[in-house]
């Protein structure tokens, strides 16, 4: 119903930011990261999901709306709550403690830990997660389209990315050592084992 709102920022928390479009403000449920990266005033361009949950026992509906800041976050999103136990709360968790790239790279490799790592979801969950998304992801245009080009390059420095946390690298200073290789090594990117293992040498 709603595909996206282009407005202005009146309020915005780590939870939530009101969008002002025409005159009505729309209250729009964001990850921490989300809030991180908008403006604290002016204009904003959110993707939405839009959803409609009724209580049986009293025929109250709820109406929320959850905002994305580029469609293919918002579409993983949408993936991820298409598994049972998966809420929109635990989906919005989930979106927002990695990037859209590193947990699609980190779903497909099977590494449960990252999804693990999140408040809320315990082993059996992110197994699901793995084995109903797995398939479901391989098929999906976006992750065909992330197989070469630019998002070729984005899902190499997700999963390597991924891999250098897990062996406990700080994320930020990761970030930063990974981005430096990858600059030197533009011409022609190694693998990702060979990518780690530079990006290590030159933490």
């Amino acid at each position: 119903m709603i595909e996206s709102l282009n407005g202005e920022i009146v309020e915005r928390s780590p939870a939530h930011a009101v969008v002002e479009c025409g005159g009505v403000g729309y209250l729009v449920h964001i990850t921490p990261d989300t809030f991180s990266r908008l403006p604290r005033k002016g204009a904003c361009r959110l993707f939405v999901h839009y959803t409609v949950s009724v209580d049986v026992r009293s025929g109250l509906s709820e109406h929320k709306l959850f905002g994305f800041l580029d469609p293919e976050e918002r579409h993983l999103f949408r993936q991820l709550i298409t598994v049972q136990g998966v809420s929109t709360t635990i989906g919005l968790a989930i979106t927002g403690a990695r990037g859209a790239d590193e947990l699609r790279a980190a779903i497909m490799a099977g590494d449960e830990g990252v999804l693990r790592a999140v408040k809320g979801i315990g082993p059996k969950l992110a197994q699901r997660i793995v084995q109903e998304l797995q398939a479901k992801l391989g098929a999906d245009p976006i992750e065909k389209r992330t197989r070469g080009g630019i998002g070729g390059t984005n899902m190499l420095h997700a999963e390597a990315l991924s891999a250098l946390i897990s062996l406990g690298l700080d994320r930020s200073k990761a970030e930063r050592a990974l981005k430096r290789v990858m600059e030197e090594h533009k011409e022609g990117l190694p693998g990702v084992e060979e990518l780690i293992r530079l990006t290590l040498r030159n933490n």
